[in-house]
């Protein structure tokens, strides 16, 4: 699937911004992030079950406050905890390296090395798409157990399916410019202390811009995966 059929998938609804601004909303006070992730959750479903138009409505916020969890949980498995087992490691050598070469230049050496090495997981984590595979088996069986289970890394990493979920990453990436553009914009505006209200503004509009871009990724994905079922 290309991406202008994903966008097209996601505008057949004529409400997708005010889901976009809603869920954004929600997800910028943080306590609401599982309900947009649920959406997200919803999302998939609607999709592989081949709805014209995928977005749930806003019913049933209870079960998607609960599905919405098992995402984030899977995005911490596949996504967040490595990221953290690697800068705890990348702190604790780098830190007996900073002792063992001494004075502040030693110490900006290991300081800049660690922040490469976190960028570079950052980047290998998120071109490897686990996160979004474990989704989509979390949509597909219902069942947490299974997308955290190693499958997912099996699968999202065999020969067939690596290809095929890598070109939907590239893909969608240009689906995330919006929200890069706000936060960009929203890191000018605080070096230049700009009104707290203005900030808060742009949070809202870049948590919308990023519940559009993951939109664009189901639409992405679903097909992506439909692919390796044909090959495999």
């Amino acid at each position: 699937m290309s991406l202008r059929e994903a966008l097209r998938t996601v505008h057949r609804d004529p409400r997708w911004w005010l889901h976009c601004l809603g869920y954004g909303a929600l997800a910028s006070t943080f306590f609401g992030l599982p309900l947009a992730a649920g959406f997200i959750i919803e999302s998939y479903d609607n999709s592989k079950r081949g709805y014209p138009t995928p977005l749930p409505p806003w019913t049933d916020l209870s079960t998607r406050y609960l599905a919405g969890v098992f995402a984030l949980v899977i995005d911490f498995t596949f996504f967040i905890l490595p990221c953290l087992i690697v800068s705890i490691l990348a702190f604790c050598s780098g830190f007996a390296l900073a002792l063992a070469l001494g004075g502040p230049e030693g110490l900006l050496l290991v300081f800049l090395l660690a922040a490469a090495l976190l960028a570079c997981m950052l980047v290998v984590l998120f071109m490897l798409s686990v996160a979004p595979v474990g989704r989509l088996r979390f949509a597909d069986e219902g069942r947490i157990e299974e997308a955290l289970s190693g499958e997912t890394l099996r699968w999202a990493l065999h020969q067939q399916a690596r290809t095929i979920f890598l070109r939907a990453r590239l893909t969608s990436l240009l689906a995330y410019l919006p929200a890069v553009a706000v936060l960009g914009l929203g890191l000018w505006l605080s070096s230049v202390q700009a009104p707290i209200l203005a900030l808060l503004g742009l949070l809202w509009l870049c948590c919308s811009a990023i519940t559009y871009a993951h939109l664009v990724v189901v639409q992405l994905y679903v097909a992506a995966e439909r692919e390796v079922g044909r090959r495999t």
